[in-house]
């Protein structure tokens, strides 16, 4: 995990805006957590968050105990409990069960290559696999080394998502250095129709076609992608493949608008 994309807590100088301290803290110790796959000693997190080891000893217990995190002989990960609150908000987000036949489909049409379709949901800074399928052919590698989430500015599916967003909304969630360095890549993805592609971003000879699920003319509520071995003549927005994930993206966008 990137722990510079964890939110900072606020200075005694700055103001919090009527938040309290405690519950900022939490959530950025729950933040941190959730980026650390093998989970972290409290030292390790007081030194990543920068919370005083004394809090966070008091955090740790807090959390412990309404199983938003787990302890294993002084190690510390993200907890069951967590489960609750994203599974309630997927329900309630229903793209996950629209999205679905669509990405069936698109399985379908991608037939024998090697490839994945997912589905993917920008939270903050990084963006959040909620659905992943693939085909006979796929190779386990291939599918155990995509992670489930990434930065927004970091992945084809993140920055598709982020393309749609207004120049201060997106440069808000970034900071200024890292919104000035992904400008030009989302520059490229608007003269390319709001397709993002990449190519052996996360392993090499894995290419990706993402498009945004954007409802009217906001802000994109997530993305689908294709991603898969030797399809690097399929990156671009007159490509078959191509066509059939915009195509499945307005779908979504349209039963989504109807609700």
């Amino acid at each position: 995990m990137d722990i510079s994309s964890t939110p900072p807590l606020p200075t005694s100088k700055e103001s919090t805006g009527g938040r309290v301290q405690v519950i900022d803290r939490s959530i950025v110790l729950l933040r941190t957590l959730s980026g650390l796959k093998h989970g972290a000693s409290a030292l390790d997190l007081a030194r990543l968050t920068g919370i005083d080891r004394t809090t966070i000893h008091r955090l740790l217990k807090t959390l412990t105990h309404w199983s938003l995190i787990e302890s294993q002989g002084g190690t510390y990960r993200i907890g069951p409990e967590c489960l609750i609150y994203s599974a309630a908000y997927l329900n309630r987000l229903n793209l996950r069960k629209i999205a679905l036949p669509y990405a069936i489909e698109l399985q379908r049409v991608i037939g024998e290559r090697q490839a994945i379709v997912s589905l993917s949901v920008p939270v903050g800074d990084q963006v959040v696999l909620i659905e992943r399928m693939w085909t006979p052919t796929t190779p386990l590698n291939v599918i155990v080394d995509l992670a489930d989430q990434f930065p927004i500015d970091g992945s084809p599916s993140g920055r598709a998502v982020l393309a749609t967003y207004e120049a201060a909304t997106a440069q808000g969630i970034l900071g200024e250095e890292r919104y000035a360095k992904a400008l030009p890549a989302l520059e490229t993805i608007r003269e390319q129709q709001d397709f993002a592609f990449g190519h052996g971003e996360f392993k090499p000879g894995l290419s990706s076609v993402a498009f945004p699920i954007r409802v009217g003319s906001g802000q994109a509520i997530g993305a689908l992608v294709v991603a898969g071995l030797d399809m690097e003549g399929e990156t671009h927005p007159a490509s078959s493949l191509a066509s059939h994930v915009r195509r499945a993206c307005e779908g979504i966008a349209a039963q989504l608008d109807d609700l």
